[in-house]
């Protein structure tokens, strides 16, 4: 359960009747667990009275202000309220003026402020206080609400959820689980790369292209000598077998001179074999 805020009466003693109605209101706050009230009253015999009104002030979350001609006549409320002004005006406290009764509050410092009832009629100038009592503790439970709530509530540093950059947001790729599951390309995929891209690929590729004509230049040298070499070597040994008959590439095969026969001589024959 959040711990109970402070809240400090400051009031005249001619308004003690006052005060007592407004902790009676206040009591279903209090059983609550939501607030808890000091007064001057539970100052105690021999104590210090200012060091601990002191106290008491600097540690108040709520700070209520009976107002009234008593209370703007008397010096010492006088000096609570100005030191609970310089409080509220910090954002350590919140300062709220109840009017009890008709009184010229306009020129006081903390006139600035909204008082209470929220109609600005001093309670006891209604037919019925309790319908004024009633609605100042509604305000101010409403004050204790609001309070509570600004003291409890998550700030950035309370979150846990991890923050992703945004170039990582862009690149990712999301994942589909649904049953015709596809994985969707990356944010930009594509697309024709910017005009400073395309430079710098065509870069890239001429620089990837030198550099494979300078690794294979050598071997294509070495292989053109030795292709070179191989068909000189064949086509001298084809020149060799031939013979001179057959030199040059419009050589025509060698035949025998005609023999000339005489009448009446038998033909030659041929040699038999063995």
């Amino acid at each position: 359960m959040p711990v109970p805020i402070d809240v400090f009466i400051s009031y005249a003693a001619a308004n003690e009747r006052q005060k007592d109605v407004l902790r009676k209101h206040l009591s279903a706050l209090k059983r609550e667990g939501k607030i808890r009230t000091w007064h001057t009253g539970r100052i105690g015999v021999g104590s210090d009275r200012d060091a601990e009104l002191a106290v008491r002030l600097d540690a108040a979350h709520l700070i209520v202000l009976l107002i009234s001609v008593d209370y703007l006549a008397g010096d010492a409320q006088w000096r609570e309220m100005e030191r609970a002004l310089g409080r509220h005006n910090a954002g350590r406290a919140r300062l709220i003026p109840i009017l009890l009764d008709a009184c010229d509050w306009e020129g006081t410092p903390f006139s600035a402020l909204a008082p209470l009832p929220a109609n600005r009629v001093p309670v006891m100038s209604w037919k019925r206080e309790s319908e004024a009592w009633t609605a100042v503790t509604l305000a101010i439970r409403a004050a204790v609400a609001d309070f509570t709530y600004r003291t409890t509530a998550p700030t950035l540093m309370d979150t846990t959820a991890p923050t992703r950059p945004a170039h990582t947001a862009r690149t990712e790729r999301t994942l589909d689980t649904s049953p015709a599951a596809t994985t969707l390309p990356a944010a930009g995929a594509g697309r024709a790369p910017p005009p400073r891209h395309r430079g710098r690929a065509r870069a890239s590729t001429a620089a990837r292209a030198l550099i494979a004509i300078l690794v294979l230049a050598p071997f294509a040298a070495v292989a053109l000598v030795i292709d070179r070499f191989t068909t000189t070597g064949q086509t001298a040994g084809a020149t060799a077998d031939a013979g001179p008959a057959d030199a040059g590439p419009t050589a025509r095969p060698r035949t025998p001179p005609p023999r000339t026969v005489t009448a009446g001589e038998p033909e030659p024959r041929p040699p038999r074999g063995p």
